[in-house]
């Protein structure tokens, strides 16, 4: 359950946060919502992702203790800089942190053909991962998810354990898997 409803209320109370913004004029948007110390090294791996070619929006808590308050779901995820990026892009890649002990990438969103293309990626990089079924917390189905809240109504939600968040080489596979993947849609 999340402390604050939406943003409006947490930026009433909450000092302790840093957001980066990227507007890039790109039509993919790279999101880590939930960055900083409230799901760590999100940031870091979106920043990889992103590079300088596709829109960054970073939320970071730098609270000393407890960010998880800063912790907004992703489908009531309302943050004005944040969602006016993923309106103008044609999809959005979130990435998010788990609480799995064992090494392993969820897949959820509702593009289908990127989860696979980055599901295929990650296997070829030695990364275990699973594309979500409906029964999985990590799914990301919901339309008001901030992932599936692009131009084309769908996106891809990645939720990383923290084995893997820990490990620099670990973020560098995963953004050059994901990389990868957007370059076999031949997107830009």
């Amino acid at each position: 359950m999340d402390t604050y409803s939406s943003f409006k209320d947490l930026k009433a109370a909450e000092l302790s946060y840093c957001i980066e913004c990227r507007d890039r004029n790109a039509h993919i948007t790279i999101l880590a919502p939930h960055g900083g110390n409230i799901e760590p090294h999100t940031s870091e791996i979106a920043t990889l992702v992103a590079a300088d070619k596709y829109n960054l929006f970073c939320f970071n808590g730098l609270k000393p203790s407890n960010n998880k308050v800063l912790h907004i779901t992703s489908h009531k995820y309302d943050e004005e800089q944040a969602t006016t990026l993923v309106r103008s892009s044609d999809f959005v890649i979130a990435i998010h942190g788990c609480t799995q002990i064992d090494k392993m990438v969820f897949i959820g969103g509702l593009y289908t053909e990127l989860k696979q293309g980055i599901a295929a990626a990650l296997g070829r990089a030695e990364i275990p991962c699973v594309i979500c079924d409906k029964t999985s917390p990590y799914r990301g189905h919901n339309p008001e998810n901030i992932c599936n809240r692009g131009i084309t109504g769908k996106g891809v939600q990645l939720e990383i354990s923290r084995p893997l968040r820990d490990s620099p080489q670990a973020w560098r596979k995963i953004a050059a898997a994901i990389n990868e993947a957007l370059d076999s849609l031949d997107v830009e």
